[in-house]
C-alpha cells in the first residue's frame, strides 16, 4: 500500500492511495457474480441512477457511446445506440407522473456481453409506486414517446417487480485482439 504525505495547515496529513483499477475493460472483473443456468455474465457492466433532467440524457448517451466503442461498433452503430438510449430514457420518464416535490428517477444499466450490448432503463422504486396508479398500455407504447425500433436489433418493454423498463439489445461480432 502506498501513501501520500501532504502539508495541511502546517501539519502532515497522510492519505491512502486509491486502489488501482484495470483500465482495459477486457480484463475488468465481473464483480464475482456467477451466471445463473442459461444466462451469461456481462464482461463489463455500468450502472447509473438518472433523474428526469434533460441535461442528464447526455450522460446516458455517453455511457451508451462508451459501451458501444469498447465493443468495436462502427461510428454509425454507436450513434444509433446513443439515440436509442436517449429515446428509451424519454420513454421511461414519460411514464412517471409529474411530481413537483421530487423528479422521477431511473436506473440505467449498460452491459457488454461477448456477442451483444444490452442497455436497460428502469423507472425507480419511488417513481414506479407513483406510476402504479396509471395503467401501462398493452401495446407497449408509453405516451407519445417511443424508441425507434430500427436503431437497435431488439427493444423489449416489460414490467420488472412492478416497474416499467425498456431494454435495448444490439448484437455485434467480437473484435479479435491483435495481442
Amino acid at each position: 500500500m502506498a501513501y501520500t504525505i501532504a502539508r495541511s495547515a502546517g501539519k502532515h496529513a497522510t492519505f491512502d492511495s486509491p486502489t488501482l483499477m484495470a483500465t482495459d475493460s477486457d480484463h475488468a472483473a465481473s464483480g464475482g457474480s456467477k451466471a445463473e443456468p442459461g444466462h451469461t455474465v456481462p464482461a463489463v457492466q455500468i450502472v447509473s441512477l438518472l433523474d428526469d433532467d434533460p441535461r442528464l440524457l447526455i450522460g446516458a448517451g455517453a455511457i451508451a457511446s462508451h459501451t458501444a466503442q469498447e465493443a468495436g461498433l462502427s461510428q454509425t452503430a454507436q450513434e444509433y445506440l446513443v439515440t436509442a438510449t436517449k429515446e428509451a430514457c424519454a420513454e421511461i420518464f414519460a411514464l412517471a407522473p409529474p411530481d413537483l416535490e421530487s423528479p422521477a428517477s431511473a436506473t440505467l444499466t449498460a452491459s457488454r456481453f461477448p456477442d451483444r450490448i444490452e442497455i436497460a432503463i428502469e423507472l425507480s422504486v419511488d417513481s414506479a409506486n407513483a406510476h402504479s396508479r396509471k395503467a401501462v398500455p398493452a401495446d407497449g407504447k408509453h405516451g407519445n414517446k417511443q424508441v425507434d425500433d430500427r436503431l437497435v436489433d431488439q427493444v423489449h418493454r416489460e414490467m420488472r417487480d412492478g416497474r416499467p423498463s425498456v431494454v435495448l439489445v444490439k448484437y455485434y461480432r467480437p473484435v479479435k485482439s491483435k495481442a
